[in-house]
């Protein structure tokens, strides 16, 4: 372990306690993308080292970016995980308030044949692991990604018994 990473780790946590004070008072308007990176019926969570609930990779949509773009450029960023936007998927969207702020959030996906090796800085992410969907959902979730996997959830559930799939 770096010397330095607690340091930086503590450095987040304050800079993240100053944004949250920001958004308070000024109530902005937000817009970002996680990506849900799916090994069958796993999906990869992370944990910031400036939150108490479970994430995902993602973050704020730089200028011009599509929401494959953004996913693409934090999945290299938050877990050293090195894709092309096209591989990504736009799969669901939403509108999360949780941080005094209104925040668009799209939502990428990304489905691995084979579990990645992933690498993280120890700084803002601090832990990461693919949790399957059921357990993920009992976990203490950022409000938006619980909005998702709860989406996902349906989506991968397939029919009803005795229905067909639509064509």
């Amino acid at each position: 372990m770096d010397l330095i990473d607690p340091l930086v780790r503590t450095a987040y946590r304050g800079a993240y306690s100053l944004a949250m004070a920001y958004w308070f008072v000024r109530r902005p308007r937000t817009e970002g993308t996680l990506v849900g990176v799916w090994h069958g019926r796993e999906v990869l969570l992370l944990r910031n080292s400036y939150k108490h609930d479970f994430s995902m990779p993602g973050g704020g949509k730089h200028s011009g970016e599509s929401p494959r773009q953004t996913g693409a450029r934090e999945l290299r960023e938050e877990v050293g995980l090195r894709v092309s936007p096209g591989e990504l998927r736009e799969v669901f969207e939403t509108q999360g308030t949780e941080e005094f702020k209104r925040d668009r959030c799209h939502f990428v996906e990304l489905e691995l044949q084979a579990r990645p090796s992933l690498t993280l800085d120890n700084r803002e992410v601090v832990w990461a692991e693919f949790i399957d969907l059921d357990t993920a959902l009992r976990l203490p979730l950022v409000q938006v990604v619980r909005a998702y996997l709860e989406d996902a959830a349906r989506r991968r559930a397939g029919p009803p018994p005795g229905q067909r799939a639509r064509p």
